[in-house]
């Protein structure tokens, strides 16, 4: 339940920093959507061994080892996955920040 509210957490500041840097709304939700949604499509046409090194770190599915009652073999564990996917909203807010600041000074 806890991971959950944590995992939401992340995504909505990674949101938040994807509408600074894009400046557009719907910019913004496409990209975050791309992101969670189709970059795990587009990594399952690759071949199976690099899905094997590249799919634990994903946003999505290193955020969703925070809550995976049974994780997978070869996958990240669960403070682990938490501890990447924070790092990926870690990298985008200084980078918000620096194009808000030069856009919107």
């Amino acid at each position: 339940m806890t991971g959950t509210g944590l995992y939401l957490t992340v995504v909505a500041v990674i949101g938040v920093s994807l509408g600074f840097i894009i400046r557009s709304t719907a910019g913004g939700i496409a990209t975050l959507v791309g992101i969670l949604l189709v970059l795990p499509g587009v990594v399952s046409i690759l071949p199976q061994t690099w899905q094997d090194t590249i799919t634990p770190y994903l946003p999505s599915t290193a955020g969703a080892a925070l809550y995976d009652l049974r994780p997978e073999p070869g996958s990240l564990s669960p403070w682990t996955g938490f501890a990447v996917f924070c790092l990926y909203a870690v990298a985008g807010l200084p980078a918000a920040a620096i194009v808000l600041q030069r856009r919107d000074a």
